[in-house]
């Protein structure tokens, strides 16, 4: 890797980080560091128990060659063209090379990574690309084929290199591939494997697509950075990337990346490698995976559905287990504001019926005025000069049988001239050497809005034991946190130097999984793994198997599709494709940009109320008071925000038996409590391209309003909505839609108060929750 450094100015009005730009180059991945920051990463045994009898010498193979690779049929010629079918799909095929172009590639490329403010760009030069993959030597031993071969094109390079392609079965319906070749040099390699024009495409992690979220005709690149600000809304992004390029984010950019993805066609691969990679799903005929690394390590995946697909995948990525039941009594209250004002907003909500299972409150560790503004102070430590009173505040709610949520991110702040703290987070692990290191061996500090931070380096086994020690001393027991937003997880820059000796090119979709983990080991070492909730908003590809619950970072407080509720509502469904299966939004999103309410925008009350309705069918019912708390509408801004946000508290809490069942299958299956209706619904053209509905398990369907009223509040509105096959209950009139002949479009009412939701009929939850609802004093209907 040939590192370079270059600053740029800093994006004020972002949450973004840090401002450096590397070039990686050709370079043996080193072995995993020997630490636990990868439970969740890494092969797992069945792949390395397989790939070592490849290593064995086999039978030599005629070709064209069939193959039965466990429950795998594998068929290939000399063109190192495959077929790949399986014994529980039938005569489908579950993975095939394209008919036309090649089936492998290597190349020698300079890929450049221009990160400011954690936002990514990418440059690839390639110097020589090899396509024309023959093989001359084929063998099978011990349940795997080992494939050898060159390269016929015209370059002198490319008939001096080999290349070796091992397939096996690493557990049943998983059959892993590794590609490598002789020659290091040649460090961009890519599978292509056949499409069709009409195929839908889902997963990459959680992917935020603008009009669709079928990937299909893009290019994903698979790499945790920050969302950016509007994602290509026009003007935001356009000025945010004024005051600092590429801090505005794109159709691309996502907090939580994955080297994975199914399709409609049942067809699902994954890479475990974890060096930049990018999904090209731009061709009609092809898809490409590309890895800047000089081996390719991955699975092909056999269902006969899309839930056994996300089932095989979770095999392998991990699953999370169900929150705590605590969680089931209401809303999560976010208020980030001195405790009496809390205090006085938690007893007003309350008064009206607002069911708060928890109250999360940034700012326990204290904040610093900066020329921005107030921001929490990064000491992660309880800050008796900001809040004298803490500890009575958490034993008062936990009282009232309401729980104390915190805040905490892997980096650390000095704390400035006339601050006091108890104890100076900073000092003590810059002392011990546990921030990651520039090149030379100096602290990597990065610019953060207004200060610089250090970054915890997680390769380090004492600086992981020091920190879930600070989780454990400073929030679990000393400022008694039932749990914490776990933020960021982003910001590792490429030519860091880590304690491990790891290529930090390498380990930055690595990071966000080894963060999830560390948290989730503290609470487990403590003891209260099941009794506290975490969420992170960053991500790769075994994130499900160590993230406790996600979130889908800052969204915009608008409607729009780039950036705003219908982006949240996207990302919400593609995140359980890829695993994720617990995941929320910020209720009314976060992001607002707003002069004194003046000039710009700032939350409006019928979106925080529309948001608060989605969500309330969701995993997590939160709120946010956003980055502009004065100028938002807030769920306590006056008596109908209260009775609205009490409401549908109510509505949350009501459905926590079935929620509970759908957080089971999560940790046993890896289905995503929140489901897009091809999950349940693959023959159905029109269910694959459905993105604005969702299901709530397979029983409840949900059509949230995400276009704004212009003559609000006096609006028809009339909710169009998409019901698949079988006879459906409209929750709030208890007619019956729908026909067991196929899927219908229909036409409700859905006024403020009354979003379109319906229940599948006969459906043994109906009963039980409608009782629930009329408990709560939520008036709803037999069905007729």
């Amino acid at each position: 890797m040939r590192p370079r450094r270059t600053l740029v100015p800093l994006a004020l009005l972002a949450s973004g980080t840090l401002a450096t730009a590397c070039t990686e180059g050709a370079a043996p991945p080193p072995a995993p560091s020997p630490d636990d920051s990868g439970k969740a990463d890494g092969a797992d045994p069945g792949a390395a128990t397989c790939f070592a009898a490849a290593s064995v010498p086999g039978a030599p193979v005629g070709l064209p060659a069939a193959i039965d690779l466990g429950g795998f049929h594998v068929t290939v010629d000399r063109d190192a063209r495959l077929d790949v079918r399986h014994a529980d799909t039938g005569a489908r095929s579950i993975f095939a090379s394209p008919a036309t172009g090649p089936s492998l590639q290597a190349a020698r490329a300079d890929l450049t990574v221009e990160d400011r403010q954690g936002s990514f760009t990418t440059h690839d030069q390639v110097e020589v690309a090899c396509g024309g993959a023959h093989v001359d030597d084929a063998r099978a031993a011990g349940g795997a084929l080992v494939l050898r071969g060159g390269f016929d094109d015209d370059a002198a390079a490319c008939h001096a290199v080999r290349w070796e392609l091992q397939l096996c079965q690493a557990r049943p319906g998983h059959l892993a591939f590794r590609l490598t070749t002789d020659d290091p040099s040649f460090d961009r390699l890519t599978l292509r494997v056949a499409s069709d024009r009409d195929e839908h495409v889902y997963g990459a992690g959680e992917q935020f697509g603008h009009d669709t979220i079928d990937l299909k005709g893009r290019t994903i690149p698979v790499l945790a950075q920050e969302g950016g600000v509007g994602r290509g809304h026009t003007p935001i992004t356009q000025a945010v990337d004024l005051a600092s390029p590429g801090s505005g984010g794109s159709e691309a950019s996502t907090y939580a990346a994955s080297a994975h993805y199914l399709t409609s066609r049942l067809r699902s691969i994954f890479l475990e490698d974890t060096a930049y990679a990018e999904l090209d799903f731009s061709r009609d005929d092809a898809t490409e995976l590309r890895l800047w690394a000089p081996a390719m390590t991955g699975r092909i995946l056999a269902g006969d559905s899309p839930l056994a697909l996300i089932e095989r995948f979770t095999e392998y990525a991990g699953r999370m287990p169900p929150p705590p039941t605590w969680l089931d009594g209401g809303a999560i209250l976010g208020l980030a504001r001195d405790l009496p004002q809390s205090r006085a907003l938690i007893a007003g909500l309350r008064a009206r019926g607002a069911a708060i299972a928890a109250v999360w409150n940034q700012t326990w560790s204290g904040k610093v005025r900066t020329f921005i503004g107030e921001q929490v102070l990064w000491n992660w430590v309880a800050n008796p000069a900001y809040h004298p009173d803490w500890n009575d505040f958490v034993d008062d709610l936990a009282a009232d049988g309401i729980r104390t949520l915190c805040y905490v991110n892997p980096m650390l702040v000095a704390p400035p001239d006339g601050v006091t703290v108890t104890r100076d987070l900073f000092a003590e692990a810059s002392a011990a050497g546990y921030f990651v290191r520039k090149p030379d061996g100096s602290p990597y500090l990065l610019r953060v809005t207004a200060f610089d931070v250090g970054l915890l380096d997680l390769t380090n086994p004492e600086a992981r034991a020091w920190m879930k020690a600070v989780l454990q001393d400073e929030l679990l027991d000393g400022a008694g946190c039932s749990g914490w937003m776990a933020d960021f997880g982003e910001a590792l820059p490429f030519d860091a130097r880590l304690h491990s000796g790891e290529d930090a090119a390498r380990y930055h979709d690595r990071y966000p999984v080894a963060w999830a983990q560390l948290n989730r080991d503290a609470v487990d070492e403590a003891g209260r793994l099941g009794d506290v909730v975490i969420f992170n908003r960053s991500g790769g590809t075994r994130t499900p198997g160590a993230s406790l619950m996600m979130w889908e970072g800052d969204q915009l407080t608008t409607w729009d599709k780039y950036d705003g509720l219908v982006s949240a509502l996207h990302g919400l469904l593609d995140a359980g494709m890829s695993g994720l299966s617990i995941d929320h939004s910020d209720t009314g999103g976060y992001t607002s940009l707003s002069l004194q309410g003046l000039v710009g925008y700032e939350r409006e009350p019928e979106l925080l109320r529309r948001w608060t309705e989605m969500n309330a069918f969701t995993a997590v019912l939160r709120t946010h008071e956003g980055n502009q708390p004065d100028v938002n509408a807030q769920v306590y801004s006056d008596a109908a925000a209260m009775d609205h946000f009490a409401r549908f508290t109510r509505v949350y809490r009501s459905l926590a038996p079935y929620r509970r069942t759908l957080f089971d299958e999560a940790a046993t299956h890896g289905w995503p409590v929140v489901r897009h209706l091809w999950l349940h619904y693959p023959d159905d053209p029109v269910a694959q391209r459905t993105d604005d509905e969702f299901l709530l398990g397979s029983e409840v369907l949900v059509a949230p309003v995400k276009n704004k009223c212009w003559t609000w509040p006096w609006c028809p509105y009339d909710k169009q909505v998409y019901l698949p096959r079988g006879r459906w209950i409209h929750l709030w009139s208890g007619k019956a839609y729908g026909s067991t002949g196929g899927g219908t479009q229909v036409t409700v009412k859905a006024p403020i108060g009354q979003p379109a939701v319906f229940y599948r009929r006969g459906s043994a939850m109906a009963a039980p929750w409608r009782a629930r609802l009329r408990a709560e004093g939520i008036a709803v209907p037999e069905p007729q």
